[in-house]
């Protein structure tokens, strides 16, 4: 099963590379490529149904509805869910309640076995929350079986609650997030193997490695940049290939943006690394690629070796 289909491993929205330091810096950790199935959830919920939460109801408000089953309310209740990590995701502070990440707990548990999309945004949602307390759930659900006719979203929901657990930032998680590794799915494969150079727990290096050798080159990437989070130079040849304008031109489904973005990607992670073969490709990309972006990104790189 695929759910990515041919859609291109999309960078980050165009800011700026950092490192991540904290695990509330996921969002704008700029090492890693996210598949579009990432970009569609986020924007599902800041988008497409951002606009529902004009009532101003309370997240009890939100998380009764849930909890709600039957009929119409069946579909009233992933909705529900959406509207919940929506708010949750844009105005923190609301969450001030000490008991509702609990509540959130116990009803992300008790939702196994029914539209798995209510699980899909409450694990969400518990991630913009990011209390550790929702690490053994989000771990566990990691872990489920759909039944028939659920399979397609499958992926879906493994990439919202490994999406999660990168944003709460414990490292208990990495056991998990590493048999994702395996999975079928390289949307998966690939935003697996981003969490982990999130987490950035050594433990799971030797895993990554492997992925340098995925079937895709979307996993294989995010290996690489994986790595270098790590301080792990496994990846650096595939990195170096990356500087190759010709070879990244060659890959597919990718828009100008987005391969200049990985360019510099590549560039930035091959500075943390000081891997000194990179140096003169890197002088040279300063000085006449015919990206601005990646001339920029090149000089500052220098600096760093």
């Amino acid at each position: 099963m695929e759910t990515s289909g041919t859609n291109p491993p999309t960078p980050p929205f165009g800011e700026e590379l950092v490192e991540v330091r904290k695990p509330t810096s996921l969002l704008i950790a700029q090492f890693f490529l996210f598949p579009l199935i990432i970009i569609a959830i986020c924007v599902g919920v800041f988008l497409l149904f951002g606009y529902l939460t004009y009532d101003q109801k309370s997240l009890r408000e939100y998380l009764n509805e849930i909890r709600v089953g039957g009929g119409f309310a069946d579909e009233r209740r992933w909705q529900a869910a959406v509207e919940l990590a929506s708010v949750v995701a844009t105005d923190k502070e609301r969450v001030r309640d000490p008991e509702f990440v609990r509540d959130v707990i116990a009803v992300f548990r008790s939702a196994r076995n029914e539209d798995p999309r209510i699980r899909q945004y409450l694990a969400l949602t518990l991630g913009h929350i990011g209390d550790k307390r929702a690490v053994p759930a989000l771990v566990d659900s990691l872990n489920d079986v759909f039944p028939p006719g659920q399979q397609p979203r499958e992926a879906e929901s493994l990439i919202s609650t490994l999406w999660a657990l990168g944003l709460i930032g414990d490292n208990a998680a990495v056991p998990g997030v590493v048999k994702q590794l395996k999975h079928g799915d390289p949307a998966v494969r690939k935003v697996a193997a981003y969490v982990l150079g999130a987490l950035k727990d050594p433990s799971a290096s030797r895993d990554l490695q492997i992925a340098l050798n995925d079937a895709r080159n979307e996993v294989r990437w995010n290996a690489a940049m994986a790595l270098a989070q790590m301080n792990d130079p496994a990846g650096s040849d595939l990195l170096m290939k990356l500087l190759d304008r010709e070879y990244v031109e060659a890959a597919p489904d990718m828009t100008p943006q987005q391969k200049d973005q990985l360019r510099v990607n590549a560039v930035k992670c091959l500075a943390m690394l000081k891997h000194e073969p990179a140096r003169d490709l890197i002088a040279e990309l300063s000085r006449s690629d015919p990206s601005l972006t990646v001339r920029n990104a090149s000089l500052e790189a220098l600096a760093k070796f």
